[in-house]
């Protein structure tokens, strides 16, 4: 299984301990220009001559640039499907255990402990042997891929690299709200990136000063925006332990949608290499594309700098204050019961102390089935919460009386569709621009390319206004789903759930297959 998630000045070791930090934003600005796995770079003679030196097989594909989605990989014959066209052995990707500095971070995370390292700081190890490979310099077995890489992300449009200004356009997406405020730690990077510098990466430099080559706080701050970057849009998760790892070459494809691709990504386990094998023939002369998944424009650019105006993912997210501000509207007397109610959520896994909890309104504007019942349950009648409270979850008959009679259940889906009518006007209300402005500069950039310097602020603008639209759209739509001439009083009332399983109780987690 596979999954596709500049020094400063030179002080002594001291000045790590004592140095003042800067803004994240003015950092980032500086040298954390991010992503553009479709941007920049062209990887160079260096490189290609590290790929052959690294024993990487490349066979009918080499690196090229196109008009469209900037530097790639280009088919140098027709491909036929099945073909393994590049070839990378285990020991040239780049991995936490595989770095240079692998007895380091084992005493910084204790090799000992018993309690797991969480997702995001494995996520964070890699960020950092990722800038002690680069402060090694030249003496670093991943030189001249780190730089290719390095000098891709100083031209990309990672939110990470957007000034103050640039980056209010996204002010109420689930860019920003996943890049600055989410402190959910199984999300993809970017995250919390400037508290986990505080964090994490000051205390590692300041148990291994020497590694830092002598940059001072300021300095290593710039690098590590700049490797949080480069792991967020180049590295990948490998295998059932879900290894995070950078892997030459695989980086260099551009994104399609799932259906678009053309090639995927497999272990040969026996040889002891990575291979990209072909799903579709590629004629000679096109772009060959990998999938980063089914992704969402606010992801692709929270995560990789860039959007596709014509995405067949989309959808937003809504937050548990919005739902509850939505059912008030539609029921002031929820006010009276709502601790009672939220806990009653919380005990089925819909809601949280810090009311945290998002849920999920597809592209189409149908609500997810956790909104529904959120919805619901905040719209009941005090005394049908009353006895959905002392039911008995066991009792099928019991179960079934919840459900209500005809007249009962008209009511309650008169009343879910009414909050989400005020759902979708407020939730619309939190963004920086409305779909009216959103819409005229998307009209006005559309033509606007993302690997031009002097047009980085118009791109940047143009990208948050798809964004904003793909998120507006669906809210709207929302609207319209839920007094559609055909939508039934079953599509509004979603069946109650079930208590939450103890957690020892849980099914574990499944990684998502990639091969077909």
């Amino acid at each position: 299984h596979v999954r596709a998630s500049d020094r400063g000045d030179r002080r002594d070791d001291d000045a790590l301990m004592t140095s003042k930090p800067a803004s994240s934003k003015s950092a980032g600005k500086r040298a954390a220009e991010a992503r553009g796995r479709d941007a920049g770079g062209g990887g160079g003679g260096a490189f290609a001559k590290w790929l052959r030196d690294n024993k990487v097989e490349l066979d009918g594909v080499e690196v090229a640039r196109f008009a469209r989605t900037g530097r790639g990989v280009r088919a140098t014959r027709d491909l036929r499907v099945g073909e393994v066209v590049v070839s990378v052995p285990d020991d040239a990707v780049l991995t936490v255990d595989a770095c240079a500095v692998k007895k380091e971070l084992g005493e910084f995370v204790g090799d000992g402990d018993d309690e797991a390292p969480s997702p995001r700081l494995d996520k964070e190890l890699l960020v950092i042997a990722v800038m002690c490979e680069m402060c090694a310099g030249k003496s670093s077995a991943w030189c001249e891929y780190l730089e290719t890489v390095h000098e891709a992300v100083r031209v990309g449009h990672s939110v990470l690299a957007w000034d103050d200004e640039q980056v209010t356009a996204l002010f109420g997406t689930d860019a920003w709200r996943d890049a600055y405020e989410n402190d959910d730690e199984t999300l993809d990077l970017p995250m919390m990136t400037e508290e986990h510098f505080e964090n994490v990466v000051t205390l590692f430099f300041k148990l291994f000063p020497k590694l830092a080559s002598g940059l001072s706080v300021e300095a290593l701050r710039e690098l590590h925006f700049a490797a949080t970057a480069m792991v967020a849009g180049y590295s990948f998760t490998l295998g059932d332990d879900e290894i995070q790892a950078m892997v030459p070459f695989w980086d260099m494809l551009n994104h399609a949608p799932p259906c678009e691709a053309s090639v995927r990504l497999h272990h040969d386990q026996k040889n002891g290499c990575l291979q990209m094998i072909t799903v579709r023939g590629v004629k000679k002369g096109e772009e060959v594309f990998n999938t980063y998944g089914p992704l969402r424009n606010a992801e692709l650019l929270r995560r990789y700098g860039f959007v596709l105006p014509r995405n067949p993912h989309g959808g937003t997210t809504v937050g548990l204050a919005e739902v509850i501000q939505a059912a008030m509207g539609a029921n002031p007397l929820v006010v009276d019961e709502l601790p009672l109610r939220l806990a009653w959520l919380e005990s089925r896994g819909l809601a949280d102390e810090e009311l945290s909890t998002r849920f999920f309104v597809h592209r189409t504007g149908r609500p997810s089935d956790k909104l529904l019942i959120a919805m619901r349950l905040l719209t009941l009648k005090p005394e049908e919460m009353t006895a959905l409270i002392e039911a008995d979850f066991d009792d099928e008959e019991q179960l079934m009386l919840l459900e209500g009679n005809d007249e009962e259940r008209t009511e309650q889906s008169y009343m879910v569709g009414a909050s989400l009518q005020f759902l979708g006007m407020y939730a619309k209300s939190r963004y920086a621009e409305s779909m009216k402005a959103s819409r005229l500069t998307y009209q006005m950039y559309a033509s606007v390319s993302p690997h031009v310097q002097k047009h980085e602020s118009i791109y940047r603008a143009w990208a948050a206004a798809v964004v904003r639209m793909d998120e507006q759209r669906a809210l709207t739509k929302l609207g319209r789903w839920t007094y559609h001439p055909g939508r039934s009083e079953d599509a509004l009332l979603h069946a109650w759930p079930f208590p939450v399983a103890d957690e020892d109780e849980t099914a574990p987690m499944m990684c998502e297959p990639v091969e077909g």
